[in-house]
């Protein structure tokens, strides 16, 4: 009787967790869909209810991931090579903590400009971030979830905005200057596409 009672008390408090955690993913997702659209930006799915010529739209993939290519109407973008699942990819980035659905504290960067900035700004920084371009290959390369399932679709050239979930970011996990369920957002620039 007192097994099934233990059993019976564990199964509610893991209840209770999965419960708290979806509602930190649905208050991250409301959170920055409200940030898109106030930035002017439509969902896709929605796009056929807007007669302006080249709307600025994001994209939602698995589980709130959105997707933003700031040069998506750029003159040529087509005819450039395309990520694809085990692509290799030369990217810049600034990874920012999101708070309230938007960016705020940059944690991670190899943008030289970016990089430099932050080392005027955080004098006592000894993190030595490297500015080289971060190699990497999807689906072989260890990284966050989301960027693997955003970055396939994107070209050689494009200007990136990825919003991401702590579920498909971090997790549970503290990492860094990344408290656990935290959302993210990467500002990704891809160099090259092999």
């Amino acid at each position: 009787m007192t097994k099934k009672i233990n059993i019976a008390l564990l199964a509610l408090l893991l209840c209770a967790s999965c419960t708290k955690v979806e509602d930190i993913l649905m208050a991250q997702h409301e959170q920055m869909v409200k940030y898109l659209t106030g930035l002017g930006l439509v969902a896709e799915e929605n796009l056929d209810d807007i007669i302006d010529k080249n709307p600025l739209f994001y994209s939602t993939f698995d589980r709130y991931v959105y997707r933003h290519i700031v040069n998506y109407y750029d003159e040529g973008r087509d005819g450039r090579p395309e990520v694809k699942w085990g692509s290799t990819l030369e990217l810049y980035f600034d990874a920012y903590i999101v708070e309230n659905g938007r960016p705020t504290t940059i944690y991670w960067s190899n943008t030289p400009a970016t990089f430099e900035k932050f080392r005027e700004e955080n004098p006592n920084f000894t993190v030595d971030w490297s500015t080289e371009p971060l190699r990497v290959t999807l689906g072989a390369t260890e990284m966050i979830e989301g960027l693997n399932i955003a970055l396939p679709g994107c070209r050689e050239r494009d200007s990136v905005q990825l919003f991401i979930t702590s579920n498909l970011a971090y997790g549970k996990k503290i990492v860094g200057e990344v408290p656990k369920n935290t959302a993210v957002a990467w500002y990704v620039r891809i160099d090259k596409v092999e």
